[in-house]
């Protein structure tokens, strides 16, 4: 058993993070499903009232939600990708290792960066832009 693992040590580690990532993505897939189904059904149920009451149907905001998912997601698989990189390294002994590593985990800050810097920017306009229109509708009710 010990020449087993020590012969085939990285093999396992990466059968290992194989099942770990399909594993997880079978229990999140489905509950975020369910998650988001939940929601645009709560939506419609909310228009739907609305609309019986006699009142305008509350505007949905997608772009924000796109914004903010971006932001978030997109450096979470960064660091996964780059977690899973480095893993593929150490497993396989790499001789640069360190140099590589480096490179990998500096372009990852980099592109994190920039994605939150992006999506946060991106929600700063919508803000700013959804209160310009704000502005004028109240004007255009004053008059």
């Amino acid at each position: 058993m010990q020449a087993l693992l020590e012969k085939h040590s990285s093999e396992l580690v990466i059968l290992a993070l194989a099942v770990l990532i399909l594993g997880t993505l079978v229990v999140l897939v489905p509950q975020l499903l369910r998650a988001q189904q939940r929601t645009q059904e709560q939506r419609h149920t909310e228009r739907m009232k609305a609309l019986e009451q006699g009142m305008p149907a509350p505007p949905i905001d997608d772009r924000a939600r796109a914004a903010g998912r971006t932001a978030s997601l997109v450096p979470m698989v960064v660091v996964i990708s780059a977690g899973t990189v480095t893993c593929f390294l150490v497993a396989y002994r790499s001789e640069s290792l360190f140099a590589v590593a480096i490179a990998i985990w500096s372009v990852a800050g980099v592109v994190c960066l920039a994605a939150i810097t992006g999506g946060v920017a991106l929600l700063g306009r919508l803000t700013q832009s959804d209160e310009e229109k704000d502005e004028e509708a109240r004007e255009a009710a004053r008059d």
